[in-house]
């Protein structure tokens, strides 16, 4: 009796620790992607100029334009020629997104030490924040069959309102999906506040735990963390990403970056998602937004931290996207008849 209690003790055991690992691994992964991130990240842990907040931001500017008299009165003495160095704002954001806050300083401030107390805080201020990964998302927003598929995408499913593209990426163990579509009785602003009211969708979207905004960047960008439920037995994932806007006459986009905020650390009861990104474009059938007709292009890519077979993923995504969409739909509607419609990043096209 003895043995075959010990027996069944070990046993036991042995299914407790393998059930440690099966629930560790991801923890384990998730865990060495961050730290490879923070090595690849500035040594000093500088954040892209892109994540400072807009409180850092001002500090930034006054401290520049506060160094650039100095330097002009200096420069004055010495030279006949002063040289105008450009304060934020007025450098082209694209060509300087991934810039850090260091950097920056540096090429606007060219001559001056670089460690100045003050900027040795400003750059402390936000250490802790990054980007995770390189954006995957490419620039194609038009469903032109042969340009998709000479770069890599394929179609998976045809529907009346939709159609889902796939494109596999085996260096980084990833899917990417890009789905087309169109409504006809909501208008490109309806269907673009259902995407940021962040409020109404805890309210529709029965997945979200927690939704909101970490920090408002400039007028069109801001950190947000989302919590999302997962199905028993898988534990749910949590994100933190940078979401920016843009509008124009003709369209709206957002944009959606993984990123590691030092406001937002890993919790426990979440498995963090640090490899997420996507682009939502939506157009006016008008030169109007806010007439009914429009249509969309998202792509987005998401890992979840754990090995999940290829034909699973399609089936889940092929099943669900189509579903999420339609709840998109549906919210954006709503908020259309309502009038429950605002615009608080962009300005609206004139009317």
């Amino acid at each position: 009796v003895s043995t075959q209690s010990t027996g069944k003790q070990w046993y036991q055991r042995r299914v407790r620790v393998e059930d440690e690992d099966t629930e560790l691994m991801p923890r384990f992964k998730a865990a060495v992607r961050q730290f490879r991130a923070e090595i690849e990240s500035d040594e000093s842990g500088d954040p892209p100029l892109a994540l400072v907040s807009r409180h850092a931001k001002n500090r930034i500017e006054k401290f520049i334009e506060r160094k650039r008299a100095t330097m002009k009165e200096k420069l004055s003495e010495k030279f006949e020629i002063v040289r105008e160095i450009s304060v934020l704002g007025g450098v082209n954001k694209e060509e300087k997104k991934e810039e850090t806050v260091g950097q920056y300083i540096a090429s606007n401030l060219p001559e001056c030490d670089q460690s100045d107390p003050e900027i040795r805080h400003m750059v402390a201020e936000s250490a802790g924040t990054f980007y995770n990964d390189t954006f995957l998302v490419d620039n194609i927003t038009v469903e032109d069959h042969d340009m998709l598929e000479r770069n890599g995408w394929t179609r998976e499913v045809v529907q009346e309102r939709l159609r889902i593209w796939k494109k596999n990426i085996p260096e980084e163990d990833l899917t990417l999906y890009k789905i087309f579509g169109e409504f006809d009785n909501v208008s490109a602003v309806e269907f673009y506040n259902a995407q940021v009211n962040d409020q109404y969708r805890a309210e529709w979207d029965r997945s979200v735990s927690s939704l909101y905004v970490v920090d408002n960047i400039t007028n069109n960008r801001e950190i947000v963390y989302w919590a999302t439920k997962f199905p028993f037995p898988l534990k749910d994932r949590d994100y933190v990403f940078e979401r920016t806007h843009a509008m124009s006459d003709e369209q709206i986009s957002i944009s959606s970056r993984s990123i590691t905020h030092k406001a937002k650390p890993v919790f426990g009861n979440f498995v963090r998602v640090f490899k997420y990104g996507s682009k939502l474009v939506i157009r006016s059938r008008s030169s109007d937004l806010y007439e009914k007709g429009m249509s969309y292009c998202l792509t987005y890519y998401d890992d979840f931290g754990m090995p999940i077979p290829s034909q699973v993923k399609d089936k889940l995504a092929n099943a669900k996207i189509p579903e999420f969409l339609e709840k998109v739909h549906d919210a954006a509607h709503f908020l259309g008849e309502t009038g429950k419609l605002y615009v608080p990043y962009p300005d609206p096209p004139k009317r």
